[in-house]
């Protein structure tokens, strides 16, 4: 891919990053939930990491590290994250998912994928498969700029 192609697919992400979120947000009953936004993508990012320190959450949420703190206090409250120790480093302290926040983050996942399979159910099969491609590769890719 040339320069061209390059800062197309930077600007293309750009427009993507809040289309995502708004997909994802507005398919979420946000209302009833006791939780802010930023608490929701804490949750969602240790869905898919076993543990976080402070730093790996702050730069998941893009937010500061004071900031990553005051969002997850609550959550430790409600049950949902616990705080504990590295073994190797004990000074460390780490962040990971209770059984009570796995079960609401599951249950949440399950709510957004129905609302999700409303909305793709109004493509086309071709623009279906597509976009599973697009998000496929897109993911993959992602992850090796992680």
């Amino acid at each position: 891919m040339n320069n061209l192609g390059t800062e197309k697919a930077i600007i293309s992400l750009f427009e993507i990053f809040p289309m995502c979120q708004k997909i994802i947000l507005n398919s979420i009953d946000i209302k009833h939930l006791n939780f802010t936004k930023t608490q929701l993508f804490i949750l969602f990012a240790l869905m898919g990491k076993p543990c976080l320190n402070m730093s790996q959450i702050a730069a998941y949420i893009a937010s500061s590290h004071e900031q990553a703190t005051r969002a997850v206090a609550p959550l430790v409250k409600s049950g949902c994250v616990e705080r504990f120790c590295d073994e190797s480093n004990r000074k460390l302290v780490l962040i990971r998912l209770t059984d009570t926040g796995r079960n609401f983050i599951s249950f949440e996942k399950e709510q957004l994928k129905k609302n999700l399979v409303s909305l793709l159910n109004t493509l086309t099969n071709e623009e279906k498969e597509e976009f599973n491609n697009a998000t496929c590769t897109t993911l993959k890719i992602l992850k090796k700029l992680e």
